[in-house]
C-alpha cells in the first residue's frame, strides 16, 4: 500500500514538474516556433537581393559562429542560404537563441514560416 502512495506522489510530481516547464516556455506562446523546434524567431536576420534571390555571398551576415556557440547578435552566426518554399525567393539567414548560435536547418524552418506570411 505505501509502495503504491509512494509512486501515486512521483508520478503526480512529473506531471507538477512538465506543467511548470510548460507554463514558463515562451516559445509556446509564439505562433511561428512550436512548428520549429520550439525556437523563437525574436533573433531571425536575413538577408536577400532587391529581387528576393540569394546574393551570391552574405554582405552582412557575415559571422563565423557555428550550432552551438556563443553569440549576442545573429550576425555573429554564420549564415545559412534558405529557400522560401514554393517560391524563387532565397536569403542568407543566421540566428542567436538564447546566446547560442542555431543550425541552418532551424533557421531555414524560421525564415520559411516568416516568408509564407
Amino acid at each position: 500500500m505505501a509502495a503504491s502512495r509512494a509512486k501515486g506522489a512521483f508520478g503526480w510530481l512529473g506531471v507538477a514538474s512538465l506543467l511548470v516547464a510548460a507554463c514558463t516556455s515562451s516559445a509556446a506562446d509564439d505562433e511561428i516556433a512550436p512548428a520549429c523546434g520550439g525556437v523563437s524567431p525574436a533573433n531571425l536576420e536575413s538577408e536577400e537581393a532587391p529581387d528576393g534571390g540569394c546574393p551570391a555571398s552574405p554582405m552582412t551576415l557575415i559571422g563565423m559562429g557555428g550550432v552551438g556557440d556563443a553569440c549576442s547578435d545573429p550576425t555573429d552566426c554564420a549564415p545559412a542560404k534558405c529557400t522560401c518554399p514554393g517560391t524563387t525567393g532565397c536569403a542568407w539567414v543566421a540566428e542567436c537563441s538564447n546566446g547560442n548560435c542555431l543550425d541552418g536547418n532551424t533557421a531555414c524552418c524560421l525564415y520559411g514560416l516568416q516568408c509564407a506570411q
